[in-house]
């Protein structure tokens, strides 16, 4: 079952939201207080990795900084700015 649905989806739908989950729990171990706030901030990460990948804000590069079509810098970059303001909204 899940074959066929990893076999529909294209792979940058599968990596971003991992590297927005990462992105949420690394912030939440800086900056986090209350732990409400983690799936808020998993959501928001996640949310904002898919919008920079979906946009195609940021074209894949070289190894380092790209996971196949990911652009790991770019999708890191989004997701931070979006749990910044998130923080500073007050979430």
């Amino acid at each position: 079952m899940m074959d066929l649905l990893l076999q529909l989806l294209p792979p940058w739908m599968v990596i971003a939201p991992l590297i927005g989950l990462i992105n949420a729990s690394l912030f939440f171990v800086i900056i986090g207080r209350r732990s409400i706030g983690l799936p808020i901030y998993a959501i928001v990460a996640v949310v904002a990795a898919m919008l920079v990948q979906s946009f195609g804000i940021a074209r894949a590069g070289e190894p380092p900084l790209s996971l196949g079509e990911v652009n790991l810098l770019a999708t890191s970059i989004g997701a931070w700015v979006s749990l910044v303001l998130v923080r500073w909204i007050g979430l």
